[in-house]
């Protein structure tokens, strides 16, 4: 074989060509191995947090006057969370906004479907949060452009490039960001938003899905319902399985939450296989063309180094933010504004909503 190459001068060629590639990417990436696939969050992360110590006035009976010499200081987290051995790296845990968006481009979109990932490096748990669309909120550092309050997912529509209401960094996950942050003081480290065509991409890079249906699923065929998927298992195709986590006719936005939460299930169990595992770096970078992200090539060797300790079904938390119980309760039409007509929304306890991210970014809620 080797007097065969030696006697073809474009088998030579290719070799050295070959070489050469591999020489540029390897150092390609070993030069940018900490460097952001995307524009990075310019907002605080959860590598901080504040402790506070001092009592209620109203419950100690103490003058509540603040003594500066006793004011707040910054601890790194390194040092609040109880000592217990990290793996694959130096994170204790890492927290990421992930927003599925839809529509086949980045220009606009609304943010279809918020969650909110916790990576724990010493539990070698990942904790997969969804957060209600509906949810009313303030919107922050849009009201010049008339803009004050909204649906969370239109947060992310206002950052976006087509609507440029947002002057930081990220587009939509950096206004969607902001919003979670100053609402409810929650902190991300990095974010990933998928389109619809991602999606289909990285469902059909996988093989597709099996995915177990608990109800019929409806799509709007004409403005009305059209049967599209009876209940039972499914193995799903890019394409059908867009149509599973879009579709809330007749299960409305908490059932498309649970809909999607199953094709999560599936997706992680497929992803975090051997065979999946050994796919992850390569799927990586077929599909970064395709996402918006600020991980860097480091980030995600991290995670694949993680992926291959964790057992999908049973290392994977999904939790849910509002029960679908609380639905209907604090469901109502409220005015927006900005668009001029009655909106469906969510009106939430805010002290509730806050306590339970807080305890979720703590590692506390759910328990796992």
């Amino acid at each position: 074989m080797l007097e065969s190459i030696k006697k073809s001068p474009v088998k030579i060629g290719i070799i050295l060509v070959v070489l050469i590639v591999l020489n540029v990417v390897g150092w390609y990436a070993y030069l940018n191995w900490d460097k952001p696939f995307g524009e990075p969050l310019d907002l605080p992360t959860a590598t901080t947090e504040i402790e506070v110590t001092e009592t209620p006035a109203e419950i100690s009976g103490t003058d509540n006057t603040p003594d500066p010499a006793e004011e707040p200081t910054e601890t790194p987290l390194s040092e609040v969370i109880p000592t217990q051995e990290i793996f694959c790296g130096d994170d204790p845990s890492i927290t990421f906004l992930v927003t599925g968006v839809d529509s086949n481009g980045y220009l606009f979109g609304l943010a279809d479907s918020i969650r909110i990932v916790r990576v724990d490096f010493q539990t070698k748990k990942v904790t997969i949060l969804a957060l209600p669309r509906d949810l009313w909120v303030p919107i922050p550092g849009a009201s010049q452009y008339g803009v004050t309050q909204g649906k969370l997912n239109q947060a992310y529509f206002y950052g976006t490039e087509g609507m440029s209401f947002y002057d930081g960094t990220g587009y939509g996950s950096g206004l969607l960001a902001h919003t979670l942050l100053e609402n409810f003081g929650l902190h991300v480290d990095h974010y990933l938003s998928v389109n619809l065509h991602a999606f289909r991409e990285i469902v059909d890079a996988l093989g597709g899905l099996d995915v177990y249906l608990p109800v019929d699923v409806y799509v709007k065929h004409f403005e009305q319902p059209k049967l599209y998927l009876k209940a039972g298992t499914h193995h799903l195709d890019g394409a059908q399985a867009e149509q599973v986590v879009r579709a809330r006719i007749e299960i409305g936005d908490f059932g498309r939450i649970r809909n999607q939460t199953l094709v999560l299930k599936a997706l992680a169990v497929k992803m975090l296989t051997p065979n999946g595992i050994k796919l992850l770096p390569d799927l990586t970078g077929r599909l970064l063309s395709y996402v918006l992200t600020d991980v860097s090539a480091a980030d995600v060797s991290q995670l694949v180094c993680l992926a291959a300790m964790i057992d999908p079904k049973e290392d994977i938390i999904f939790e849910t933010l509002i029960p679908v119980e609380e639905e209907a309760s604090i469901g109502q039409w409220v005015l927006d504004e900005y668009q001029g007509y009655q909106v469906y929304a969510l009106i939430y306890d805010k002290d509730v909503v806050t306590q339970r991210l807080a305890d979720f970014q703590a590692g506390l809620w759910p328990e796992q």
